[in-house]
């Protein structure tokens, strides 16, 4: 036998082995056919799947992380192939295998009403749960489609379904400030006082957000405006806290509590003057918020402005009459050692301006002054301006 021969019968065994290996990798025709169904379905191509439907593809088919047909079908919107789908038997209560959606769910989602019809006509469950509690009522109410959520609710979907977190719809749609959503929910029955896991309600998503239309739709829904969280906070606390000034007026309104106070003894006021601004400060304090409230540990508005550097704060506060003599019980820390500590020398300025002791000591044995903490900071503009004022370091070695 000649190499040339040898060489010609390998070849020959190499291509063999080669279509050998072609056939056993290639797919099953049902594979084949599956996936072709969910592309047409995909793109809303109806002679497409209507012609696998009658070739015999399986409509149950299940595509990467368990996407059926009918599943991408529902999530595009595509009528006439859900449709045609539900004719051929498809699944409407399958779960996608990654989160748990449901036809249901994404045509919910997406807006589709007529198909969200379609599947609950073929007795698609309403309150279909993923994996983390969603409904589709609770996706029609965070992308605030109102129709779907009439269709959802007329169909006997729980009002109230709760998340994972204790979430519900309304709450989903308080917190995307969907104003039709939220209104089509409430007439469905859904309750305006329902709280999370941590006692958040709708208006209090609604407040901190700055949705002034759904607060006033919940607060005629009869929404309690003196609802707490687990940490003690109302919706005014919310609002201040995210210097919604309008939105603290109807609260105030509708009989909001200005002096009410946290788990911790914080006040609105302090909210408003640690995280808010001077608008939601200026509310507060012509409603009568008490200027010198303390938190539990002795903490007032005037040190939470201070410490933050809200000049402008400071200055509202005391011209309200902010003691800039308070202490806080730690240490016996004033609202000048707090902008001194962080470097606020306007905020120091202002309090100086308005006869702050820029020699008060704490209550340590050390007896620190604001100087002391200015020094030890590395704020030189602050330093300059404590020492111009009279300032000396009252800690040994200062």
């Amino acid at each position: 036998m000649t190499s040339h021969t040898i060489g010609r019968r390998a070849r020959g065994w190499a291509l063999a082995a080669v279509l050998l290996l072609v056939a056993g990798c290639a797919k099953p025709q049902k594979d084949v056919d599956g996936q072709a169904l969910v592309d047409a379905s995909r793109t809303g191509d109806l002679a497409a799947a209507r012609a696998l439907i009658a070739k015999g593809a399986d409509v149950n088919w299940k595509a990467k992380y368990g996407a059926t047909p009918v599943l991408v079908a529902a999530q595009q919107g595509n009528l006439e192939v859900v449709q045609a789908l539900i004719a051929a038997h498809a699944d409407v209560n399958v779960h996608t295998a990654d989160v748990g959606a449901t036809p249901l769910g994404l045509a919910a989602f997406g807006g589709y009403d007529a198909v969200a019809r379609t599947l609950l006509d073929a007795h698609a469950d309403p309150d279909a749960a993923q994996t983390d509690g969603t409904t589709p009522l609770s996706y029609a109410a965070q992308t605030g489609h109102a129709e779907v959520i009439r269709i959802l609710l007329a169909a006997h979907a729980k009002a109230d379904p709760r998340s994972r977190n204790g979430a519900t719809p309304l709450m989903a749609a308080a917190e995307a400030g969907k104003l039709a959503a939220v209104q089509a929910l409430l007439a469905g029955g859904a309750d305006a006082n329902a709280a999370s896991t941590d006692g958040v309600t709708p208006l209090m998503q609604a407040a901190r957000l700055g949705k002034l239309d759904v607060v006033r739709a919940l607060l005629d829904a009869h929404a309690q405006v003196e609802a707490r969280t687990k940490a003690g906070e109302s919706a005014l606390f919310m609002a201040a806290g995210a210097d919604q000034p309008e939105i603290m007026r109807v609260l105030i309104a509708a009989h909001a509590d200005v002096s009410a106070k946290s788990a911790r003894g914080v006040t609105p006021l302090m909210a408003a003057s640690n995280q808010g601004g001077q608008a939601a400060v200026a509310v507060l304090l012509e409603a009568g918020a008490d200027p010198n409230a303390a938190a539990a540990d002795g903490t007032t508005a005037l040190m939470q402005a201070a410490g933050g550097g809200r000049s402008e704060v400071v200055y509202a506060l005391v011209k309200a009459h902010a003691d800039v003599a308070a202490r806080e019980r730690r240490i016996g820390g004033t609202a000048l050692m707090m902008a001194a500590r962080m470097g606020k020398v306007d905020a120091a300025r202002t309090l100086l301006d308005a006869g702050a002791d820029v020699n008060a000591k704490t209550t340590e044995k050390t007896g620190r002054t604001a100087l002391d903490f200015a020094q030890a900071s590395g704020h030189e503009d602050v330093i300059n301006a404590l020492e111009a004022a009279g300032g000396h370091a009252g800690a040994p070695g200062g």
